[in-house]
């Protein structure tokens, strides 16, 4: 039987403020503003005050001027009972980064194709922090698992996107994830030795990854490496396919080298374009 690992979310893949408040030119303020907006990712629905407070380890007086200042701004907003939901300027601050990734849009056709294919959701990622975030994604029903959307965020460690995005890291980069994974989240730790490491140098042999629900147990991954753009970010193309559609053999035996096909056709999009 497949091994499942579970992970508890964070608000945050980064190390505590603490550690970085030696350096003089990190804002500590600015931080705990971020990781205020950041608990919304692992807490869904509204929040207040206290929620806030809990989930961050922030003071409630420090949450309160937080909260007033990101509202004042567009950060936050109240709902009818006064807590706390994310506003619009979130989401207009991403507007830049989503806007110039054209492969976003080059990518759709080829995308729905593949999601009609396996019933399931086809994103495009890139790495954030630990985690891996959509920047992109498409189905073609409703009738699956797992509905994710852009902005959705997953830990890189048991999931095929993840695999498929280290295949394309420098062994620097490897190696600051081996550490940064001990460092923040230990329970990923062995798990990440013993399975992901190994799973990534299988995907740089053959051109794609597989979690056979590792990550969810009712979901099957499968995800091929892009490329890395001009300033290096890392971008993979992955689909979660509803267990049921597929048994494990398929997914390594059809869809893998489909999936594989899928980036090249991507790829070709992008250098062309």
């Amino acid at each position: 039987m497949t091994a499942v690992l579970t992970i508890n979310p964070s608000p945050n893949s980064r190390t505590k403020v603490a550690v970085d408040a030696a350096d003089p030119s990190f804002s500590t303020t600015l931080a705990h503003g971020l990781d205020v907006l950041a608990t919304f990712r692992s807490h869904g629905g509204s929040l207040s005050n206290a929620d806030l407070a809990t989930h961050t380890g922030l003071s409630r007086p420090t949450v309160s001027r937080l909260t007033y200042t990101l509202e004042q701004l567009g950060y936050l907003k109240r709902d009818a009972k006064g807590r706390f939901e994310l506003g619009l300027g979130v989401l207009a601050a991403a507007y830049p980064v989503l806007s110039s990734l054209k492969v976003r849009q080059l990518a759709r056709p080829l995308m729905r194709d593949f999601a009609a294919y396996t019933g399931g959701t086809v994103s495009i990622a890139m790495p954030f922090g630990l985690d891996f975030i959509y920047v992109e994604t498409l189905r073609t029903t409703d009738a699956v698992p797992h509905v994710p959307d852009v902005g959705f965020t997953g830990t890189l460690a048991t999931s095929a996107v993840g695999r498929a995005l280290h295949s394309l890291s420098t062994p620097e980069e490897l190696a600051a994830y081996v550490a940064s994974v001990k460092a923040e989240r230990p329970e990923e730790a062995d798990y990440v030795l013993t399975r992901t490491l190994p799973d990534i140098e299988l995907c740089k042999e053959r051109g794609f990854a597989v979690s056979l629900g590792e990550w969810r147990r009712e979901i099957f991954g499968v995800a091929a490496p892009l490329y890395r753009t001009a300033t290096g970010d890392r971008l993979s193309v992955n689909c979660g396919i509803p267990s049921f559609r597929f048994s494990a053999e398929q997914i390594e035996r059809e869809c893998g080298p489909r999936i594989l096909g899928l980036a090249r056709s991507i790829r070709s999009l992008v250098a062309n374009s």
